[in-house]
């Protein structure tokens, strides 16, 4: 399958992830998530008719289990080899073959759509939440910075670097969450657990995008997920702390 430049693509990838996100609200909505593929019918009937037919038929949960397995195998092969991966290598990660591969996907545009999708929802599933009271700021910092490196290795891999380039048809809002992704989250809650009062200062924000990214990640390549999230741990622990005893909180703003 021939595969135009990225440049020509990121228009279409930006419309199927939209699409994707669309029909998730609404499946969402009636109980039943996008990914699962099975129709929702309890609103319009009532009874043990509707009851039977609220269950998925068998054809349904096959295609929506295939479904999935192409998408895992599609995460995989963009870690791999970035946007650039080809179907076969995605249906030889997916243990299918390419016809499979295009019975549930048209184009390898929305394939690749529907893996981003996948990358950015994991994120949002495994990164660890706010700290629990009375936690140690350095544990769950170093925890929380050994996990997002080891996501950064695992799920993204080279597809880091074609979510961060520029991409024309993307809006600035979906740019600046890719770039970001979960550090605004983390570093609310460093701040908090630090001392800091409000939201914390941009700058620190930046600090903490920049140490949990994929780009300190490729940079620590020669370094375990494990020490990687160390380092930037103890990295991220000297940023809150100058910041709060020196009054430096607001530097550069």
């Amino acid at each position: 399958m021939d595969v135009a430049p990225l440049s020509a693509r990121y228009g279409t990838l930006e419309c199927h992830i939209g699409v994707i996100r669309c029909q998730g609200r609404r499946a969402g909505a009636g109980g039943v998530t996008a990914s699962q593929g099975v129709r929702h019918t309890v609103a319009e009937r009532g009874g043990d008719e509707a009851h039977d037919d609220a269950r998925p038929t068998l054809g349904e949960e096959t295609r929506a289990v295939v479904r999935s397995r192409i998408v895992g195998g599609a995460v995989v092969a963009l870690a791999r080899s970035g946007f650039d991966a080809t179907v076969d290598e995605i249906a030889s990660a997916a243990g299918v073959s390419r016809r499979t591969v295009f019975r549930h996907f048209a184009t390898h545009a929305e394939l690749v759509a529907a893996a981003v999708e996948e990358i950015l929802e994991s994120y949002e599933r495994l990164v660890p939440g706010p700290p629990p009271p009375g936690a140690a700021l350095e544990a769950w910092l170093e925890q929380t910075a050994i996990t997002l490196h080891d996501l950064n290795t695992r799920i993204i891999g080279r597809a880091f670097w074609d979510l961060h380039i520029s991409q024309p048809g993307v809006s600035a809002e979906e740019q600046v969450r890719r770039s970001s992704g979960s550090a605004g989250q983390v570093a609310q809650h460093a701040w908090r657990l630090a001392g800091g009062r409000g939201r914390p200062p941009g700058w620190i924000v930046d600090a903490f995008a920049l140490q949990l990214s994929g780009f300190a990640t490729n940079c620590l390549a020669h370094y375990t997920p494990d020490k990687a999230g160390r380092v930037s741990a103890r990295v991220l622990g000297a940023v809150l702390t100058t910041a709060l005893n020196t009054g430096t909180e607001h530097l550069g703003e």
